[in-house]
């Protein structure tokens, strides 16, 4: 899965994204308000897209 596919899409289009992929959908930020106290979870799979959000878009993504 290539994370650069989420970059633009909404929220929602980016959660049925996922889901279409069979992969887990980690909200990580939305604006200014975090999610985690970490950006990223510390365990490693490749089945799970964390993406950031901005203004509505998500912005930053990564398969982690």
């Amino acid at each position: 899965m290539d994370s650069s596919e989420f970059i633009g899409l909404t929220k929602r289009t980016a959660q049925d994204k996922a889901e279409a992929k069979n992969a887990i959908f980690r909200l990580i930020r939305i604006d200014d308000r975090a999610f985690f106290d970490y950006p990223l979870p510390d365990d490693v799979r490749t089945d799970r897209v964390c993406v950031e959000i901005e203004n509505g878009a998500v912005v930053k993504a990564a398969v982690q």
